[in-house]
């Protein structure tokens, strides 16, 4: 078959390379389309020799606003399925690329499938992300959910459960080769000589969209950040989380401040990975740390007030703690502070699998062929 994977940020980039390398191995022709939502190199080019994936047969070089994007991404789509004609798009996550991906594909009668479907809140956040992902799902032929909650929720959205697999979550098989690889070959700690081990470390990273709109959230969040001195705190930072810090007049106390390392997001996963699993603690407002940090086993506290891996926090090795300041301190002071509350969120199961989606995801496909489509066979019963 011929399976176009149609993604654009870094996030997805690592949760579709084991589903494209599965692809491969078994010999279906794949295509990769790239939108161009995240086209800095370190987010891009780096990324893919270290996911050890093809670079993408199409970027469409998606700039601007969400809009403006929006509108590249689909009229770019539609020119690349009439030239392609594939049996399925495959689309991941919550965002805008995925949104106008799916959209374009529905339009254009080519059936899609959505990987990581069904998560929802019910709440207007993670915004723009539960717009993005509710909106994949309508224009899905085919539902990969992570979790037994993901199909509940999209059961009472009244999905076809014929079309419905849990198959757990592909950042699993990713995080659990790549923290393997991290261990034997990565170089990074090296880099910073003693530093990352001379104190507790702490992985940083905030970048959602909800936060950085906020400037009274980002001032709490960034409050902390400059308290911590009691811990390593290894910020893995985005464009955006960046330009946020300057513009809310943070950014030269973060860089006078002895205990932050403050680095352009890592360009290889598997040197994010070497940190994250050298790391105490995690704090971050990102669904895939939230995943990566339950497959991996540290402790994760999430700097928003909603999450959509609520499965995380119920398995107890996630804490959902908002983003002001004393309450952001108080939590990693006890995490911190007593290694009784550290091993109890160590071992806490993780609940999004056991590193086998891909071949899952492939094996539906292939079951699928000659009926990818999703129309009504009978009359339905009003």
């Amino acid at each position: 078959m011929k399976i176009i994977h149609a993604f654009g940020s870094r996030a997805c980039a690592i949760k579709m390379a084991p589903i494209v390398k599965e692809g491969m191995k078994r010999g279906h022709e794949n295509v990769i389309v790239w939108s161009g939502q995240h086209y800095d190199d370190n987010l891009y080019h780096d990324l893919f020799a270290d996911l050890e994936i093809p670079l993408p047969n199409y970027d469409i070089k998606a700039r601007g606003s969400a809009l403006e994007m929006g509108a590249a991404i689909m009229t770019g789509m539609e020119k690349i399925l009439a030239k392609e004609k594939p049996d399925i798009v495959l689309t991941h996550g919550d965002t805008y690329t995925a949104l106008f991906f799916s959209l374009a594909s529905a339009v254009s009668l080519v059936p899609v499938g959505h990987v990581e479907a069904g998560l929802r809140t019910y709440s207007w956040e993670p915004f723009p992300e539960q717009i993005c992902t509710k909106t994949a799902d309508a224009c899905s032929s085919i539902f990969f959910a992570a979790t037994e909650k993901n199909k509940k929720d999209l059961l009472a959205e009244h999905v076809p459960e014929e079309r419905l697999f849990v198959v757990g979550n592909s950042v699993v098989d990713a995080a659990l080769d790549f923290a393997a690889m991290a261990r034997r070959k990565s170089t990074i700690l090296d880099r910073f000589g003693g530093k990352l081990r001379s104190k507790p470390l702490v992985f940083w990273s905030v970048h959602r969209k909800e936060n950085m709109l906020s400037e009274e959230r980002m001032r709490g969040i960034f409050d902390s950040l400059l308290e911590m001195k009691n811990a390593t705190v290894f910020c893995s930072v985005l464009p955006s989380t960046q330009k946020v810090a300057e513009k809310y007049g943070y950014i030269e106390k973060i860089r006078k401040a002895p205990h932050i390392i403050w680095e352009p997001c890592l360009p290889k996963y598997s040197d994010a990975m070497r940190i994250i699993i050298e790391s105490d603690l995690v704090l971050t407002d990102s669904g895939g740390l939230q995943e990566e940090t339950s497959s991996l086993h540290v402790p994760c506290l999430t700097l928003r007030y909603v999450t959509d891996r609520p499965e995380s926090v119920a398995s107890g090795g996630n804490k959902v703690v908002g983003c002001r300041k004393e309450d952001i301190l108080a939590e990693v002071n006890k995490i911190l502070g007593s290694p009784a509350e550290s091993k109890r969120m160590k071992a806490a199961k993780n609940p999004y699998g056991d590193g086998k989606t891909s071949a899952r995801i492939i094996d539906i496909i292939e079951k699928f062929k000659g009926r990818m489509p999703r129309w009504e066979s009978k009359v339905v019963e009003q």
